[in-house]
């Protein structure tokens, strides 16, 4: 055979040995024997193992017609292909011949090569249309594109194929077809695995550095995922004071979906996977940068190390989530339906059917495609024109929200009267239904006394409870910051919820006892309800403090109506309103959020404990783009007024208030006040008292609270967070501090500027010189 023949000369054979290398050879130098020498580059061990050198290999392609030298070149090149791919999980029981269901790959539309040592490639191929040049025209046209999986005897009628896993699904449907194959699948198993894998946090792997870590979920405020890597190792990390505990611990194992390892042999690198199906969770092993023959010695000392199985699937009802299968089934999840609803006890089984529906619906698969049909039976398949289907039934599990917001409202609803949790009564405990346009609540209102010697505080609290499932979370219980306790089922309770109290459906549906539940999950709401302020003030601030900036560098000034009308699509009079509320309620706990939008009410209610009762003042966000300032017209002092009337004869404030008190204040809040108009404002205030019969006639200001000034308040508070949350003596001077400028007014009206500010945190520095904070500590370092 010479350098010339037909062997050098196919181009399309070359070019899948070689790739793109085989382009850049020019096509005079394309001799076997170069063609060769390139081709023994980054297989030189695997050639010289089986030809001692390049040279005997040459020998033997010059020996050999064309097809069995094609046939040993792709034998080498499958190898090398094999050993690069991922081990394991990929396994068939073959009982008939094994050449026959190769033959009926063929017959299915499915490339197939046998090739020497028990290796034979399949190649699945799908039509993607490909734009070209054709001489002096551009066409389109339909190509078949291919791409190989290798396949493997091992003996005993096995066999493994390795490659994409989505053409090795694919060659599955087909190659199961036959009776006399069956896919080697994992087996279920009731090992209870965390146990063994809680060693990655105290015992190094023989062999093998832990490099890399990864958990779809943690002890962070939004319970985000966290990944560890570093090439030298991560156990130090893993098991510092900051991550141990703090955001993982050995309970999080369960949602553990990484790890890295390197070889420290080889320095080839090994990822450990979790994988979750339905009806469990395995592990598979990506070990492909590993020489084949370190493969298999790998997977056994991981497996041993661990305390895992590679064969095995955990289900998740002997792990560490008790009601994860009954809340799975609340996702809607088919598999985990099918697996385990017929295993799970009566009354759980009866809990589930009464929020689930199943439906079983006709399918027709065709044999020849696997195009799938519904319902009804085709007397041809449209893509491929064949008459042979396999008739299934599918299943479809839809979960009925409404049913569980029913069932859990009965659970509640009963509960009544008084309460106790670990030294707090809840008194008067009322439980009702509570319905907005878009969705229903649980509403859960209550007088909490805590109690101590002869010392007792009382303080009103209203619960705007949810159900949440799939679902999002109403945008109202965020943007409104609501007291709130979140009844979790199906993915929320899987996923978990930061920063709420919640109660899991399971148990509240299987408990003698809400009443312990819902105080424990209020109790948890309150520890939490601050964190879920904070990062939602900061933000806001951050807004409002660019647009005070904005506004002092006369950005708005002389704009044209269309040119304010686009400043209100990026930031509008909601997102000032709302961006306030956050301000005032990281100040001032009790402040809630109300106005809504073309209903003449407060947007807001503003509520500071004193020592003998509370400050409550009505307040209202003004948001400006011009230059002259808001503009407190006749219809906005009339609404003022009407707010102050209104709420003192009965209205929402007046749950917090008295029999015999009034409000305590109205107060504006905007980016830019026309300061001319404060004392007619407050003056038509007073004339609408005057005019009312059954107000108390005594003289109740209007405030004006500049966004500079409440930026100033603001930062105050933040700067000195620490002891105004630690200290009493300090927190009641900030708020003495800011009532104080709001009642000190004159003509009926007050100003909240930037010196009153000033004085706010004056204040708060005299009371900072009494506490404990102010004293030198002993240095314990040494």
């Amino acid at each position: 055979m010479t350098s010339h023949d037909p062997l050098s000369n196919d181009d399309g054979f070359w070019g899948l040995l070689l790739g793109k290398k085989y382009d850049k050879i020019p096509e005079s130098e394309r001799t076997l024997e170069n063609l060769v020498s390139d081709f023994y580059v980054g297989r030189t061990k695997r050639i010289d193992s089986r030809f001692e050198s390049v040279d005997d290999l040459l020998a033997e392609l010059k020996d050999q017609s064309q097809d069995p030298a094609q046939q040993l070149l792709l034998t080498i090149w499958a190898e090398e292909k094999w050993a690069q791919k991922s081990s394991g999980g990929n396994g068939f029981q073959v009982e008939t011949n094994f050449e026959d269901e190769l033959r009926r790959l063929e017959d299915e539309g499915l490339f197939v090569e046998e090739l020497i040592d028990g290796f034979t490639l399949v190649w699945p191929s799908k039509e993607v249309r490909v734009t070209t040049r054709e001489d002096d025209r551009v066409r389109s046209r339909l190509f078949e594109r291919a791409h190989p999986l290798f396949v493997r005897k091992n003996g005993g009628g096995e066999i493994e194929v390795r490659g994409a896993k989505s053409r090795i699904k694919k060659f599955s449907k087909t190659f199961t077809d036959s009776d006399g194959v069956d896919r080697i699948e994992r087996s279920q198993t009731t090992q209870h695995v965390i146990d063994g894998l809680a060693s990655i946090f105290n015992d190094e792997i023989e062999a093998l550095t832990l490099t890399e870590v990864e958990f779809q979920r943690t002890y962070l405020p939004d319970g985000s995922s966290l990944s560890l890597s570093n090439p030298t190792g991560v156990r130090n990390d893993l098991n510092s004071e900051a991550v141990f505990q703090e955001l993982v611990d050995l309970q999080s194992l369960s949602e553990l979906s990484h790890l890295g390892f390197n070889h420290n042999k080889t320095g080839k690198k090994v990822e450990l996977k979790v994988e979750r199906e339905e009806t469990g969770f395995y592990f598979e092993i990506q070990d492909r940068y590993l020489p084949e023959s370190e493969k298999e010695a790998i997977r056994l000392l991981i497996e041993d190390k661990l305390g895992i199985s590679f064969d095995s699937i955990y289900p998740y009802d002997v792990q560490l989530r008790d009601s994860y299968i009954f809340h799975q089934i609340l996702t809607g999840a088919v598999e985990t339906y099918n697996r385990y609803f017929e295993d799970l006890p009566e009354e759980e089984q009866s809990l589930l059917n009464e929020f689930i529906d199943v439906a079983e619906i006709d399918t027709y698969e065709c044999y020849r495609c696997h195009e799938v049909y519904e319902e009804e039976k085709p007397d041809e398949c449209d893509e491929c024109e064949g008459d042979s289907f396999r008739d299934d039934i599918r299943r479809e599990v839809s979960v009925d929200d409404e049913a569980i917001h029913e069932a859990a409202f009965e659970s509640l609803k009963e509960i009544r009267d008084t309460l106790s949790d670990n030294g707090i009564n809840f008194l008067d405990v009322s439980i009702d239904g509570y319905e907005t346009k878009h969705n229903d609540y649980i509403r859960a209102t209550f007088q909490e006394v805590a109690s101590a010697g002869k010392e007792a505080n009382t303080h009103r609290y209203e619960y705007i409870n949810y159900c949440l499932g799939n679902g999002r979370l109403p945008r109202r219980i965020n943007q409104y910051l609501l007291n709130s306790v979140l009844v979790v089922y199906g993915k929320a309770y899987l996923n978990g919820r930061e920063h709420f109290g919640t109660i899991d459906l399971h148990d509240l549906l299987m408990t003698d006892s809400p009443e312990d539940l819902l105080t424990s999950a209020i109790r948890d709401s309150k520890s939490q309800f601050r964190n879920r302020i904070i990062g939602r003030a900061d933000e806001a601030f951050e807004r409002l403090q660019d647009l005070h900036q904005r506004g002092a560098a006369g950005e708005f000034d002389d704009l044209s109506q269309e040119e304010r009308e686009e400043l209100k699509e990026d930031y509008d009079y909601n997102e000032f309103e709302r961006d306030v509320f956050y301000l005032l309620k990281f100040m001032f706990l009790f402040t809630e959020r109300w106005g809504r939008e073309g209903e003449t009410e407060t947007d807001g209610c503003l509520v500071i404990p004193e020592d003998d009762g509370y400050f409550i003042a009505s307040y209202d966000p003004k948001l400006t783009y011009t230059k002259k300032g808001y503009d407190l017209d006749a219809g906005e002092k009339n609404k003022a007024a009407w707010y102050m009337v209104t709420e003192n004869l009965g209205g929402a404030l007046s749950v917090s208030l008295s029999d015999d008190e009034n409000l305590d204040a109205h107060l504006f809040v905007s980016n830019n006040f026309r300061e001319g108009q404060f004392p007619y404002v407050a003056s038509r205030v007073q004339e609408w008292f005057e005019q009312s019969e059954d107000v108390e006639k005594e003289e109740i200001p209007v405030a004006f609270l500049p966004l500079e000034s409440l930026l100033s308040l603001y930062d105050t508070f933040d700067r000195h967070y620490d002891p105004i949350i630690e200290y009493p003596s300090v927190k009641a001077a900030f708020r003495r501090a800011f009532i104080e400028k709001i009642r000190r007014g004159e003509d009926g009206y007050s100003v909240v500027d930037t010196d009153a500010c000033d004085a706010v945190e004056e204040r708060v520095l005299q009371a900072l010189k009494g506490t404990t904070r102010s004293r030198t500590l002993k240095d314990h370092t040494e």
